[in-house]
């Protein structure tokens, strides 16, 4: 099941600035249809994909136990820097509902 996201306003979401934000941060990223794949440590599949108006990611993980903490950060930042919402905003969004 895929997360979603909200975008803050003037973020503009294209697959083209999500790999490259995506590569900036966990360091690579491909394009492969409508979605942005990238991986990490801890996570062995980062899915990244946009409706327009959000983000959409689903993930899977690598099973370490020890790179949980590093994956953690890693997908915080790659969601903050593609959303503008940083993790605490993003929690207050969700309590709203």
């Amino acid at each position: 099941m895929a997360r979603e996201y909200p975008v803050k306003k003037g973020i503009k979401l294209s697959l083209e600035t999500i790999r490259e934000k995506a590569e900036s941060i966990a360091g690579e990223a491909r394009i492969d249809g409508s979605h942005v794949f990238s991986r990490c440590p801890g996570l062995s599949e980062i899915d990244l994909t946009t409706d327009g108006k959000k983000l959409l990611v689903q993930t899977k993980s690598d099973g370490i136990k020890e790179n949980a903490a590093e994956a953690l950060r890693i997908y915080n930042r790659l969601i903050e820097e593609i959303t503008g919402y940083s993790s605490k905003e993003r929690k207050k969004l969700i309590s709203k509902v």
